[in-house]
């Protein structure tokens, strides 16, 4: 019930506003009858307060300002006086501050009792309430029915549109995804939010809507002449959801105020489009992982026969053209307390590489992902610098946290091949390590002398090609073998390595000297420069990854 609603109670004959006659648009829910200043302790939001003034006599102007500011803060409705006992007529000061906080101030015939303004309005939103409660059951009963039908999204969108006379659209705002009853209304280019306030009835967050639009799309000449873009205000519900994504409801028109049954439908609405949203992710995330292990399985080679391959490949429609790449790239957060994002991040750049490369499969694996691509010939396989040029672009973008990436683009080989390109890839993934090949992408073939290592069947020859003393000094001091493989690593740079080692200058000097008099490995000298930088390779090669 508005206040002016409230207005026309009998119990407010002779009632008149005295301030804030511009507010009388404020819901009222409750009433309460002031027995103190407290009211921090039992006030809510949209109540009507009725006081004598007795409980604010002994308040001094600060108090009274304390007290007008803590219902405006609240959220009061309104504030009415009544007459005779305390005061024969409203303190100034009383309309002044109603004034200043935007409140209704309703000055009451020193005739009415109490208890007939309490019956009246809580009487009046009691029957309101129960009338809602009735209209609520009956939207609800519909919308249940309606999702017995399991109806898609667009059919849902229809029934609110036909329900509320207003066009509607549902975004997907991280695939740029519309569906609406009105394909114009539904092609906006720019949107921004701003949250509303919770109102009754209200569980969902309803934010107002600012929509631009281009102006050939709009339909009007607006920003034709290079003036600003035509812009619609809306109404949008965030969607609830479980995979992180911002879905919404909008609603277009003059949608700036829903009734309280236009608020119920909307909310069921907005149930019934989550339960949607749930059931096809649902579905995504069960394809998602089926394809996730048929993809891992390839790769490794788990398929004992030609025509188990050929079947996989066909459940993954990638079974047309004769060649096949794999692409690894380890993304890895800066920040650990990002670990949840890692998801969002591996999503964003599948979607960069599908866009570059339509067609292609993953398999994610922790920080890797792992994609594998069909394609016709050499000439259309993936370009490692189209690659980079993503992943640069993925680095600069805001929405996402900071990350280091490595990727590794295996060769060309058949379909019946896949686990000798996934080899190259993640000998390569375990070779190459994080901390000094940052955000880089390489081919295999552009390996030269790392792929002998990298080609060998057995570690245990590799074993073979190190140096027996950093063999020694591996065993021995695995701090001091890091030091001078870093040290190498960084082409004997002691601050830079002394920063990624987190120490001081002098210690890697010092580690260094220990290094050539314990094991007689001196990496100023270019064969043992040349002996660290590839025990440290073949140790990474037998690291698990």
């Amino acid at each position: 019930m508005l206040v002016r609603e409230m207005l026309t109670l009998p119990s407010f004959s002779g009632a008149q506003v005295v301030a804030g006659g511009g507010f009388l648009d404020h819901e009222i829910t409750s009433a309460m009858i002031l027995e103190g200043a407290d009211i921090q302790n039992w006030g809510r939001r949209d109540q009507l307060i009725i006081s004598s003034y007795f409980a604010l006599m002994n308040l001094d102007e600060n108090g009274l300002i304390r007290f007008f500011r803590t219902m405006s803060t609240i959220g009061i409705g309104a504030f009415a006086i009544k007459l005779g006992r305390a005061v024969d007529e409203v303190p100034q000061k009383i309309i002044e501050l109603c004034d200043d906080f935007d409140l209704p101030l309703i000055r009451l015939s020193p005739e009415v009792k109490y208890e007939a303004i309490l019956s009246d309005v809580l009487g009046h939103v009691l029957d309101s309430n129960l009338t809602l409660l009735n209209r609520f059951y009956e939207a609800h009963k519909h919308v249940m029915a309606l999702a017995l039908k399991q109806p898609s999204i667009p059919y849902i969108l229809n029934t609110l549109k036909n329900s509320l006379h207003a066009e509607t659209t549902y975004l997907d705002s991280q695939r740029d995804r519309r569906l609406g009853t009105d394909a114009t209304l539904a092609e906006f280019t720019g949107y921004s939010f701003a949250r509303r306030d919770p109102s009754p009835y209200q569980t969902h967050a309803y934010f107002d809507a600012r929509l631009f639009y281009d102006a050939a799309a709009s339909g009007d000449g607006a920003g034709a002449d290079g003036g600003e873009r035509p812009e619609r205000d809306a109404l949008a519900i965030r969607i609830p959801s479980s995979d992180g994504v911002d879905y919404y409801l909008i609603i277009h028109g003059d949608a700036a105020q829903l009734t309280p049954v236009d608020t119920m439908l909307v909310e069921n609405i907005v149930s019934l489009l989550q339960i949607e949203i749930i059931k096809q992710n649902a579905v995504k995330q069960k394809l998602f992982y089926q394809n996730n292990n048929t993809v891992h399985d390839l790769l490794l080679g788990r398929f004992p026969t030609r025509e188990r391959i050929d079947n996989a490949l066909a459940l993954l429609n990638i079974d047309r053209y004769p060649c096949y790449q794999s692409l690894l790239v380890r993304a890895t957060l800066e920040d650990p307390s990002d670990a949840d994002r890692q998801d969002e991040l591996h999503q964003a750049i599948r979607r960069r590489l599908r866009s570059a490369y339509p067609g292609i499969v993953w398999y994610v694996n922790g920080e890797r992902l792992v994609i594998l691509r069909n394609f016709r010939s050499e000439l259309s396989g993936i370009d490692v610098d189209e690659v980079q040029r993503i992943l640069d672009e993925l680095h600069a973008s805001s929405t996402l946290p900071p990350f280091e990436h490595f990727a590794v683009l295996s060769s060309t080989v058949d379909r019946y091949s896949l686990p000798s390109a996934n080899n190259e890839v993640m000998n390569a993934y375990r070779l190459f390590d994080g901390s000094s090949y940052r955000n880089v992408s390489l081919r295999f073939d552009d390996l030269g002398i790392y792929k002998l290592l990298l080609g060998a069947d057995d570690l245990a020859q590799l074993d073979d090609l190190i140096d027996p003393r950093l063999k020694r000094l591996h065993e021995e001091n695995h701090d001091l073998f890091r030091t001078a493989a870093r040290l190498c690593a960084n082409s004997l740079n002691y601050p830079d390595t002394a920063d990624e080692l987190f120490l001081h200058p002098k210690t890697v000097r010092y580690r260094a000297e220990r290094i050539r008099e314990l094991y007689g490995i001196d990496v100023r000298k270019s064969d043992d420069f040349l002996q660290v930088i590839l025990a440290d390779k073949i140790f990474a090669l037998g690291r698990k990854g």
